[in-house]
């Protein structure tokens, strides 16, 4: 069960990224750089760099995952480095997640309602529920320089899965090293 928690997810936001020209940009880029400043996600996010883009994410992840009551939680686990995406038109993203691991089965399609309330009701922001191959609900959240959050259910109820997309980024040649940045 746990392998499809995480996998099934990863596998949407691949295929998400593919349909809209992304691709990973381990063959290109190749040096690692650390987190810096972060960015406010409602600001215009031309010309942001890639450890702001990164840092920004995370931290609206964080925000996202709250959309399931604190009090049912018992562990959020966010990874600390992900892959660097490519689109078609040539610009960069951080692809990154986090786990949610519940206090016991977890009806979240309440809560995802309320996240489709709270996060399309911002400016810059769209937000929708949704269902996965498998049945289980989703929410997909997109917002400025083309960020993309989907967080979805596993089948047991006792955990979630967040995929993220950063906005648009700007890296320097040279600026990336190996393939997890």
């Amino acid at each position: 069960m746990r392998l499809t928690s995480v996998f099934v997810p990863s596998v949407v936001l691949a295929a998400a990224l593919v349909i809209c020209g992304c691709s990973t940009e381990k063959e290109e880029q190749k040096e690692q750089v650390e987190m810096t400043e972060q960015v406010d996600m409602t600001e215009t996010t031309a010309g942001v760099a890639l450890a702001e883009a990164k840092a920004q994410t995370q931290e609206t992840a964080l925000e996202v995952a709250k959309v399931i009551p604190q009090p049912l939680v018992a562990s959020v686990v966010q990874n600390p480095k992900g892959s660097i995406l490519t689109s078609s038109d040539g610009t960069h993203h951080w692809a990154g997640h986090l786990d949610i691991v519940f206090t016991g089965p977890v009806d979240a399609e309440p809560y995802f309602e309320t996240g489709v309330d709270h996060w399309g009701g911002r400016d810059g922001w769209t937000a929708e529920r949704d269902q996965m191959p498998d049945g289980s609900p989703q929410l997909v959240i997109t917002g400025p320089g083309g960020s993309v959050y989907l967080l979805s259910m596993a089948l047991d109820r006792r955990s979630a899965h967040l995929s993220t997309m950063s906005p648009s980024a700007d890296i320097e040649p040279g600026e990336v090293r190996g393939p997890s940045y």
